[in-house]
């Protein structure tokens, strides 16, 4: 996970800007992610708009929302995080108090507050930006390796 800005205070409040890396990294955000908390991404949503002959047009527009957390899955398959909630941020395309989901996937940034960040989800941001490196020499080859606190394997 790369963490890309943290404004956390234990037992207090804060939020997190990180982008998930890899698959892994999903499956932290879904254990880091709780109900009431917000988060904030780019998403892409269905928006009907009135047009000059009176009808209605729908059109899928990029948008930033912001939603309040009310459910959270984690589809391993697909590598995608569905955060559902409803939105809290002013937009001219999308009512305060509509219900959105948000898909995380990998390499796209999305920030994460909590009003209270406690000494679990502390631990989990920790350990989700910890990284070890190791390098392995054998004979005339060197090999380097970044072991990752999922466990990830060897790049």
């Amino acid at each position: 996970m790369k963490i890309l800005r943290r404004d956390v205070t234990l037992n207090g409040p804060g939020s997190v800007k990180m982008t998930p890396e890899e698959a892994d990294d999903l499956w932290t955000a879904y254990n880091l992610v709780a109900k009431r908390d917000t988060v904030l991404s780019t998403t892409v949503r269905k928006v009907i708009r009135d047009n000059a002959t009176g009808g209605r047009d729908s059109e899928r527009m990029k948008l930033k929302l912001e939603i309040r957390v009310e459910s959270v899955d984690y589809d391993k398959e697909g590598s995608v995080l569905r955060i559902r909630g409803k939105n809290i941020l002013e937009n001219e395309h999308v009512k305060i108090g509509s219900y959105h989901t948000l898909e995380i996937e990998l390499h796209r940034p999305f920030v994460v507050r909590k009003v209270l960040w406690d000494s679990m989800a502390v631990d989990i941001l920790k350990q989700a930006s910890g990284t070890l490196s190791i390098s392995l020499h054998q004979q005339i080859q060197m090999v380097f390796c970044v072991v990752f606190s999922s466990g990830s394997p060897c790049k």
